[in-house]
Parts: C-alpha cells; sequence; structure tokens
C-alpha cells in the first residue's frame, strides 16, 4: 500500500510539473495541448449616405470579423497571426491582416520582425481599422497607402536608443503586391502584326482609382515621446517609404512618400483624457505624365468624457496621386459609447466635399472582441 501511495504521489507531482511546464514554458502557454491564445472581434456597420454613387449606402452589414492566432515560441520569439472576412460589394473577401515573428530582443534595445506585418508608418496605419478612434479611414491613407492598411512582406529592425526617454528608430525592407489589370474580351482595337496582317487584340482598361505602395519597397521611421509633466505626453515621428506604385509594370511608376507625426495627450483625471494628434503626408510620383508633388494631412481631437464616453472631430484634406488631380475636404464628428472594455458603440457624421462634388455621411458602427486579444481601454 505504501509502494502504492507514493506512486500515485510521484505521478501527480510529475503531472503537476509537466502542467506548469505547459503552462510556463513555451511554445504552449495556454494550456498542456499547446493551444495558442484564439480571438475574436467582429464589426457590424450600419451606412447612410446622400451620394448616388454610393454603393454601400443605406445599408447595415456585418463588415468584417477578424480571427487572432497568438502565443510565444520560445522566450521572447512571439508569433502573431490575424486573418480576416472583408465585405466587399456582394460577398466577403478572405485576408491575411498579419502573419509575423517577432524577435523582442536580438541584442539590448534591438528587436526585429518579419513576415506580414503592418507597417508602422505614422500613427494609424499600424493599428487594425476597429481600434481606431474613428469608423472610416482619414483620405490620406487612403489616396497614398491603399483602401486598406499598407501589409506588405517583408522584415524590420528596431533600435530603442539608449537615452533618458523614449525614442526608437526603424528600418524595413518589403514586397508589395503590384496592381491587377485584368482583361475585358468586349474591348478590342485592330492592329497590325509583324506580317502587316490585321489581328484583333483586347485592351486593357484603363488605370484603377485606387494607389498604393508595390514590388520591392523599402521604409524608415523615428519617433520619440516625452512626458512633459504629470498627466501630459507628447509624441513626435517621422516616417519614410520608397518604391514603386502599383502599377509599375503597365507604366513608369515610382514614389516616394514622406510622412510627420504629433500627438499630445493629457489626462485631466483617472478616467478623462483629451487627445490631439495630426498627420502630414508628401507623395512625389513619377508616371509618364511627369513628376507629380501631392499632400495630405488630416487633424483628430479626442476627448474621453469618462469610462464610457468619447467624443471626437476631425479634419481631412488630401489631394489624390493621379495626374488629374482632385481634392478632397472632409468634417467628421465621432461619438462613441464603451459598452465594456471590449465592446463599444460609435457613431459618426462626415461632411464630404471632393472638388466641389458634396455629400453627407452617416454611419452607426458596434464592434465586440472574443477572447484574450481585445482592444481594450488605454
Amino acid at each position: 500500500m505504501r509502494r502504492m501511495i507514493y506512486f500515485f504521489l510521484s505521478q501527480a507531482a510529475f503531472c503537476a510539473g509537466a502542467y506548469a511546464q505547459g503552462q510556463e514554458g513555451l511554445p504552449g502557454r495556454g494550456s498542456p495541448q499547446a493551444l495558442p491564445d484564439i480571438s475574436v472581434t467582429g464589426v457590424i456597420d450600419g451606412h447612410i449616405s446622400d451620394d448616388n454613387g454610393d454603393a454601400d449606402r443605406n445599408k447595415l452589414e456585418f463588415r468584417e470579423i477578424e480571427t487572432a492566432f497568438q502565443d510565444y515560441l520560445y522566450p521572447e520569439i512571439k508569433a502573431d497571426v490575424f486573418l480576416a472576412l472583408h465585405k466587399h460589394d456582394a460577398g466577403y473577401d478572405g485576408e491575411i491582416c498579419e502573419a509575423k515573428v517577432s524577435f523582442l530582443r536580438l541584442a539590448p534595445g534591438l528587436s526585429a520582425e518579419a513576415g506580414k506585418v503592418t507597417v508602422e508608418f505614422g500613427k494609424l496605419n499600424k493599428s487594425h481599422s476597429h481600434t481606431r478612434a474613428m469608423i472610416d479611414q482619414p483620405a490620406a491613407l487612403t489616396n497614398f497607402l491603399g483602401e486598406h492598411a499598407f501589409n506588405p512582406q517583408g522584415a524590420a529592425l528596431k533600435y530603442l536608443l539608449p537615452l533618458p526617454f523614449y525614442a526608437q528608430l526603424q528600418g524595413g525592407a518589403w514586397q508589395g503586391n503590384k496592381h491587377d489589370h485584368p482583361v475585358d474580351g468586349e474591348s478590342t482595337a485592330e492592329v497590325l502584326d509583324t506580317d502587316l496582317n490585321t489581328v484583333s487584340v483586347v485592351l486593357a482598361p484603363g488605370e484603377s482609382g485606387e494607389f498604393f505602395p508595390a514590388d520591392k519597397i523599402y521604409t524608415g521611421r523615428f519617433n520619440t515621446a516625452f512626458q512633459l509633466s504629470a498627466g501630459t505626453e507628447l509624441e513626435i515621428g517621422t516616417s519614410f517609404l520608397s518604391g514603386k506604385g502599383a502599377h509599375f509594370e503597365e507604366h513608369k511608376d515610382r514614389m516616394k512618400l514622406a510622412g510627420a507625426d504629433i500627438t499630445l495627450k493629457l489626462w485631466p483625471s483617472a478616467y478623462r483624457r483629451l487627445t490631439l494628434q495630426g498627420e502630414y503626408f508628401h507623395l512625389a510620383r513619377s508616371v509618364p505624365a511627369g513628376e507629380l508633388k501631392r499632400d495630405g494631412l488630416y487633424v483628430l481631437a479626442d476627448y474621453r468624457l469618462s469610462r464610457y464616453w468619447e467624443l471626437g472631430a476631425r479634419f481631412d484634406y488630401a489631394e489624390n496621386a493621379f495626374p488629374a488631380v482632385t481634392f478632397e475636404r472632409d468634417y467628421s464628428l465621432i461619438v462613441t459609447r464603451r459598452l465594456t472594455e471590449t465592446t463599444s458603440v460609435r457613431a459618426q457624421y462626415k461632411y464630404r466635399d471632393l472638388s466641389g462634388d458634396k455629400a453627407n455621411e452617416g454611419w452607426l458602427q458596434l464592434v465586440f472582441g472574443l477572447g484574450p486579444h481585445t482592444h481594450e481601454l488605454e
């Protein structure tokens, strides 16, 4: 009997040690079965507009669902995979938002990330859309980086400078997707071949209205933050991008994009916070029509009244990236009611002026999160 009791006690101790190793050792900190942290974020949007050309107006739709799989592969090496379904026209398109491995400490102050990464260009591009203090994306980001977040394949190195305040320098090398130019069988032209015979060829449609970086892309960023006083913080950053435009295979299409951002945060009390944030972008693009110089910016004021209510206002100015220049000016008002730390309801009104074409738009959005990857209040 004594041997049997000793046997069971030793087995129990072994199992307890194995479980603790599964909890603290890596991989598999979540359980002995080596399961990663799994989370789901959902976004439901209602959108109204008096713009008759807006295909999404007067609809209530499940706009986006994002799943997250996260865990440590090894001490100070972490994997994050974010998969999403986005509503596009009449259906849903699957997308890998991010799939990266982060090396948190290669050397003192030095870290890296590799894979499909949402690049830290400015302040807003890095954050997922449902974590922002607004429903739509500022026009400057859409015109210069694309309709969705700029998230190419590649790697970045980050160095935390040994200074008495926060200051980080980083650089990345990436491979971006080009724009697809599908052909239209109904659009043809009669031309002569090398034997001087007349043949019919299919023409590609005109250039798309969307612009984004593509092919080999190089990025750099420097940002620093200071505590100006108790309850006041200032962050300043600059970003740079060099590469090709999305139509580089069809056109001479090279681009450089520079950006500057500033964020001031004040905490009058524990549950109140004022955020003043702005970003400026300057695009230089080479196309057959010549050298294009375009500018864009946004300014955001966001005030958290309490742990539940938040008010915001935003101004946008953006020129487009194409030879036929357009100017967009937007004025937005935003109200957010936080039901829990992971669930919120947000309403937004926007007055848009696109080169004289004016429109009023409104959104009502519900964002909810399930699991450990949830976007809590800052």
